[in-house]
């Protein structure tokens, strides 16, 4: 059994401020979690099983570019799918990843599909 944790306008998954003011409020989506999260010197700011129900802020909802390893924010990320493939992975391996990562095939069967 999970206890649940009042965290106002906090991030699920970061504990930083998503109010109104915070600079984190307009691009904050609705998320909950469960597992532990530590911030940036280590420690536990959420424990395991504390279950947190809110928000999460846009930095904390970027990807991982599989390609150049930089962080691709929110709603950015091109996957095979995008492109019109039926694969789960690019030839590469890779699944999401920057526009500007695309090999130039990939880039026009993305301009194909979405203009």
């Amino acid at each position: 059994m999970s206890n649940k944790n009042d965290i106002g306008n906090r991030c699920v998954k970061c504990g930083e401020d998503t109010s109104f003011g915070s600079g984190r409020f307009v691009n904050r989506i609705p998320a909950d979690a469960t597992y532990e999260a530590l911030d940036k010197n280590g420690n536990i700011i959420f424990k395991e099983g504390e279950y947190r129900d809110g928000y999460a802020c846009a930095e904390c909802m970027a990807f991982e570019c599989c390609r150049c390893d930089e962080m691709i924010p929110m709603d950015e990320d091109v996957t095979p799918y995008d492109c019109g493939s039926e694969e789960a992975e690019f030839s590469d391996g890779a699944y999401r990843v920057h526009h500007e990562c695309l090999t130039e095939i990939e880039k026009l069967h993305f301009e194909e599909i979405n203009g």
